[in-house]
């Protein structure tokens, strides 16, 4: 497959670049190592404890139930490692995150597929499977605009999964990069509101920038400590100047609002831009729902189009995006594909889908 030169690729998770606050960022990190010269030492593996307060505050939660970990994929890790055994039971929605995925077939977990729809996981259908026996250890959710799917956890779905955990006794990950970037609608109440055997995941990759590696879990006081000693054993703890520096950025009065205030906008636009040109560009031909937040929009094609197969044309069009089977734990996905608008300006969000529509017909 001979790949063009000018590809837009619509396939990445990658926030746009042109919101990176490096000029803040710049001037925290030469104050902090000017006058703080702790800030090169090592440090302690719970995280910074001024950090680990503000993280605590917005989640309604103690510092001691606080980790600091190199982005929320490595919290993700940390929990499974501590409460994960080989051959347990991991719930997830299916299609699901691909670093979940990778993460529980890592700990050889068993993992059961829960199917999804505009409203997120079917708590009904893991109802169900409890009913009939199954016994999860832990069930992994994307409540907010999930990726790949976009789709959020309705209230009700919410509140039926905390009665569940509590019910039988298992630990809901509630992973919430995205949460922070909605746009459109009223923001539901965290997991955690529902239930006392949540952990919460978080990072700062999607509101400031990815390569800090800044993330973190919030956790049940059991199972806290549990998670310190796994990250030691890891890593000793994450980059003492990175959680200075964020916790300047993110205490420094206004600065959050404005960060927020700079995303929503111009997410909401690209996403607009994207969701126009798939109506017009594909039509009836392929099903979607037009995103409220997040960085997503996952679509499927209404003929028995493989996605994957269609890639190859699709790139040498100059457009790629990932195909369903990508995120697949269970379920056929191959007539669906997944397409991130953060990075891409609406001019060749429009062009991408002009591409992608000409290679369809190809295709077909």
């Amino acid at each position: 497959m001979i790949e063009r030169p000018d590809v837009i690729s619509l396939a990445g998770g990658l926030p746009a670049a042109e919101t990176f606050p490096a000029a803040e960022l710049a001037a925290m990190v030469a104050d902090i190592l000017g006058s703080d010269p702790g800030a090169l030492q090592y440090s302690t593996t719970e995280g910074f404890e001024p950090l680990r307060e503000w993280i605590g505050a917005r989640h309604g939660a103690g510092t001691e139930r606080v980790l600091v970990t190199h982005g929320s994929q490595q919290a993700l890790d940390v929990v499974a490692r501590a409460l994960v055994d080989p051959g347990d039971l991991v719930a997830l929605a299916d299609p699901g995150y691909v670093g979940a995925i990778q993460v529980f077939r890592l700990a050889a977990a068993q993992l059961m597929a829960i199917p999804s729809d505009a409203d997120g996981m079917q708590v009904g259908a893991l109802e169900q499977r409890l009913h009939a026996g199954a016994r999860p250890k832990l069930v992994y959710v994307v409540a907010n605009f999930n990726n790949p799917t976009g789709a959020t956890l309705a209230l009700e779905r919410r509140a039926a999964l905390g009665a569940l955990a509590d019910r039988y006794g298992f630990v809901v990950v509630e992973d919430d990069p995205y949460g922070d970037l909605r746009w459109e609608g009223v923001a539901l109440p965290p997991l955690a509101s529902f239930s006392d055997r949540v952990v919460t995941l978080g990072t700062v990759s999607k509101i400031l920038c990815p390569g800090l590696r800044i993330g973190y879990a919030v956790a049940p006081p059991a199972l806290a400590s549990s998670l310190v000693l796994v990250k030691q054993a890891l890593d000793l703890h994450t980059s003492t100047l990175g959680q200075r520096a964020v916790h300047r950025l993110l205490t420094t009065p206004g600065f959050l609002a404005a960060q927020l205030d700079r995303l929503r906008p111009l997410y909401r636009d690209r996403a607009a831009a994207l969701a126009d040109a798939l109506r017009g560009g594909l039509g009836d031909r392929f099903r979607f729902q037009p995103p409220a937040g997040g960085m997503f929009v996952w679509g499927e094609f209404v003929e028995d189009i493989d996605t994957q197969r269609l890639l190859p044309a699709a790139v040498a069009s100059g457009v790629a995006y990932v195909p369903g089977a990508a995120f697949a734990v269970a379920a056929d996905h191959h007539r669906a594909l997944r397409l991130s608008f953060v990075t891409t300006p609406p001019d060749q969000l429009r062009e991408g889908v002009r591409r992608l529509a000409a290679a369809v017909c190809r295709h077909t």
